[in-house]
């Protein structure tokens, strides 16, 4: 999708446009799907997480002042929601299953600190840049290298 065609988009789905909403969300929904399920270990919980940001997205849309904002706004409220699970995780940690399809990433991603897991997956599940990742989650750019560099160190490779 070239930038004329997302602005356009981004002008219809703040005018209320459902369709034009779900054709940006089309553009982003891996990354938050691999953000979210990465690191919270739990599918249920990332499709959670996930239809509450594009709740949010959606309320607030015809808010934005550019059509770039719409990303940024989106990936800022999906690590809100996912920092607030963190929280309730303090309460009662997720299920990370013993064995099966998935299992090594899993458990290696379970073993890190909620704020690392988030910052892995961002980067590793995501694909996205340290700049982006700060933006987003609102670390700085230095933890976020930092984790990165920590995360990346301690997961054994093949």
């Amino acid at each position: 999708m070239d930038k004329r065609e997302y602005k356009e988009l981004s002008e219809q789905a703040a005018g209320g446009s459902t369709k034009a909403f779900a054709q940006l969300y089309g553009t982003l929904y891996r990354e938050m799907y691999y953000t979210a399920f990465y690191s919270l270990a739990n599918d249920s919980d990332a499709v959670e997480v996930i239809i509450a940001a594009a709740r949010d997205g959606f309320s607030a849309i015809g808010k934005l002042h550019t059509p770039q904002a719409f990303r940024a706004f989106m990936m800022k409220t999906l690590c809100a929601r996912i920092r607030a699970k963190f929280k309730e995780y303090s309460v009662e940690p997720p299920e990370v299953p013993e064995s099966g399809e998935g299992y090594d990433i899993k458990h290696e991603f379970g073993l890190l600190e909620d704020n690392d897991r988030l910052i892995a997956s961002m980067y590793i599940g995501g694909r996205f840049q340290p700049d982006e990742i700060s933006a987003y989650s609102g670390f700085s750019t230095a933890v976020v290298k930092k984790s990165i560099e920590r995360v990346l160190s301690g997961f054994e490779l093949d």
